[in-house]
This record gives structure tokens, sequence and C-alpha cells, in this order.
């Protein structure tokens, strides 16, 4: 019997609160400590294995002695590009590591004469084929599944794993309605387990022709709902399978860096000053040390503005019941009083900035489908993350803004010109 772990959006280099970060490398640690102990053959990662195409080299440079300290244990991984750390006209830092022998990349394509795409198996120690397709911005990988030559790879014998990172159509959750994602035909059948990215709720199913669809969600998360996400029970993770010549067993394991609490407050119908008021009292029975802590307030205030409540006096009083990390949310707080006075139409309370761009791209006219629906709203988010990422330590301005200019061009699929 042979096994395998499954993981995916680990997102190494997310987050710019240091020890947020930090907290990212170490559920890694721990997962990579857990195929260790279990004596895994092989890694996959479906993508996303950093956050962006080059990260801050700190932690790039753990993650690869973490990874080196698994290979010398004759542990293989094998990866494909995820929407973050790919770039269509850059090299990614998922390059580096397989030059240096620590990742082997499985989308090794080449184009046939008739403009049909060849996929190649990488065949591991254990007996295993697996091959992939990156998940690009844009949905550039689209244009890859309609060209590939899917016969091929369905007619070859084997213990087969095909990896991808891209959220599906049949299995798209709810709350992600909008989110671009194809459907599972374009998917080559008869894989024993299919090793899926992106989407960061974790689930396996089986939808026709393709059994052990799974998708294993962060080992972390990279911001605030993820988080919240693990505060309300749900745990973060990677996937374990056992196979010999099928899957025989597919086991979630858990991976917990620390304890998440959550401080939840509805400001529906009261005054800015109850807020604060009942703010400070939650804050003050708080019992948050050495966990990160999500603050979060929500609602339409009856009386005042969302700026008379002193936000820093309350984040000063969690910190000093000393959590891992304060991270506070209050932009689904509204003001009748501030709406009135600006003579604009409340804001629902549970808008967010995807929401927002959702309604706002449904008034857009564009014969440029990249601007449309929910194509836009992902290039519209892309670019607002790119645009927040702050200076790095010791990184010059010219740099940082060379790099966010970079980011950019690469978001929207340009060439740089000189």
């Amino acid at each position: 019997m042979h096994k395998f772990a499954h993981m995916s959006d680990i997102h190494i280099g997310a987050f710019r609160q240091p020890e947020l970060r930090a907290l990212v490398l170490q559920a890694f640690d721990l997962a990579i400590d857990k195929c260790i102990d279990a004596g895994v053959d092989f890694v996959v990662i479906a993508g996303d294995t950093f956050d962006s195409n080059i990260p801050d080299l700190s932690s790039v440079k753990h993650a690869a002695a973490k990874i080196r300290q698994a290979k010398d244990q004759g542990i293989a991984f094998y990866v494909v590009y995820g929407s973050h750390d790919f770039s269509p006209n850059y090299s990614s830092i998922v390059d580096v590591l397989e030059s240096a022998g620590l990742l082997t990349k499985l989308e090794r394509v080449t184009r046939r004469e008739d403009g049909k795409l060849d996929l190649a198996f990488t065949v591991d120690a254990s007996g295993a084929k697996l091959c992939g397709i990156s998940g690009k911005k844009l949905g550039l990988d689209r244009l890859d599944y309609e060209l590939l030559d899917k016969e091929r790879l369905e007619s070859e014998g084997g213990f087969k794993i095909f990896v991808f990172h891209g959220a599906l159509e049949e299995y798209k959750p709810r709350d992600l309605s909008m989110m671009e994602a194809m459907s599972v035909s374009q998917l080559p059948e008869g894989f024993n387990y299919y090793a899926g990215g992106h989407i960061h709720q974790r689930s396996v199913n089986s939808l026709k022709g393709r059994r052990n669809l799974a998708y294993p969600g962060p080992l972390f998360g990279t911001d605030f709902r993820d988080l919240e996400s693990i505060a309300k029970g749900n745990e973060s993770g990677f996937y374990m399978v056992d196979f010999d010549t099928d899957v025989r067993r597919v086991e979630f394991v858990g991976v917990t860096p620390c304890g998440i609490a959550e401080l939840e407050f509805s400001a529906q119908g009261k005054s800015a000053s109850q807020t604060y008021a009942a703010l400070q009292e939650i804050a003050r029975k708080a019992t948050v040390e050495d966990q990160v802590v999500l603050l979060k307030v929500h609602g339409e205030l009856s009386q005042g503005r969302t700026s008379d409540i002193d936000f820093g006096a309350i984040r000063r009083q969690v910190l000093a019941k000393r959590p891992l990390s304060l991270l506070l949310s209050y932009s689904q707080l509204t003001s009748r009083e501030q709406s009135a006075a600006e003579g604009a139409k409340p804001l629902s309370p549970s808008l967010t900035e995807k929401e927002t761009f959702e309604q706002r791209i449904a008034t857009v006219t564009s014969p440029e489908p990249r601007l449309q629906g929910a194509r836009g709203v992902q290039l519209s988010l892309s670019l607002l993350k790119a645009l927040k990422d702050e200076r790095r330590e010791n990184e010059l301005k010219p740099d940082y803004q060379s790099r966010i200019e970079k980011t950019g061009v690469d978001i929207l699929g340009l060439e740089k010109t000189s």
C-alpha cells in the first residue's frame, strides 16, 4: 500500500501582518511533519503554493528548507501553478524551486501540428502517474482544456492522478456563485483521483466518470473570511490518500497552528455610543491570549456615525489581552445618519468588496470579455489586492513601484513596453 498527501492553497507569503505570515509557515511545517510521520510517498500541491509569483524571500527560504527536509526522507513534491503564483510574463518562485530540484511541475505540455495539446505523465517511484493543468489568471487555462487531447490521457493504464487549479461549476459553493468555473466534463475521465485547488472549502465528490474529485481547502487561510470559517469550526488541513491499484482511503488531516476566536457584534438599530460601550464590554470580557482574534462589527447605526466609534481604543483594549494577532472588520458597519447626510442609499450590511464589484460590473458595457461578469469581478479583486500590497522590509521605493507595476501588468495579461 502506498500513500500520498494532497494539499492546495497554502499561500506562503500571504498577510501583511508578520505574525499571521509566520502562522502560514507554521501550518505548512505542521503539514509536512505529518507527512513525514505518516511515511507518504509524495506530496501533491494543487496550486497557490505561494501567495504571489515572487513572495518575500524570507518565507521562501523557510519553505524551501522544510521541503528539503522532507525530500531527504524520500518524499517527492509535485505541483501546478495556481492563479496567485502564476505569471504569464515573468518567472515564478515555483520555477526557481524546481530548478533547485525541490519540486516537479506537472504541466508538461507540447503542442501538436493539428493544434491539440499533449500532456505528458510524470511517473512517481511508487508507480503512480501524475499530470495536471495549472490555474492561470483571467481564465487563460480554459483554452488549455479545450485543446487538450483527453482521449490519450484516458487510454493510459495504471493508477492516475489529475491535478488542477480551478472551480467546477457542478461543485461550486453557493457563496461563490459568481466565481468563474468550468464544467467537470472539461476534465479527462477515468483517473483514480482528481487533486483540485482554488476553492477554499474542502469536499470530495464523484460525478460523470470522475471519482474522487477532491478539494482540501487552504492549510490555514489568506484573509479574514478564511480565518472566520476556521473560527466557526471548519477545520483547515489536507487529504492523506492510501492507494495501490486504486484509491483505498481518503482521510482529512487537520492542521491547527493556533486557536482563532471571533468576537462578533451586530450594531443594527443601536446608536454609535451604545455600540462603543458594547464593544468595550466585549473587549473587557475577552479571553484571547495566544489566539488570533477576529473582531467583526456589522449592521446599521440608528444614531451617530461610524467615525464616532473609537476603534483604535477598542483595538488597544483587545491587544492588552495578549492575542497573537487582531484583525478588525467593520467594513459592513453603516450609519443611517451618515447615509442620509450624503444622500446615498445605505449599503447592505453584508456587502463585501466582491459584492460591490459584482454590482458595479453589472452596469459596465464593454466588448472586452475580461471586463464582464465573473471575469471582470475576479480581475477587479486581483487588481485591488495588488494595489493593497505594502512595501516589504528593506525594499527600495523604486523597486516597490516596479513590483506593483509588474504585478498589475501580469494581472491584466499585458506585455510591458519599455
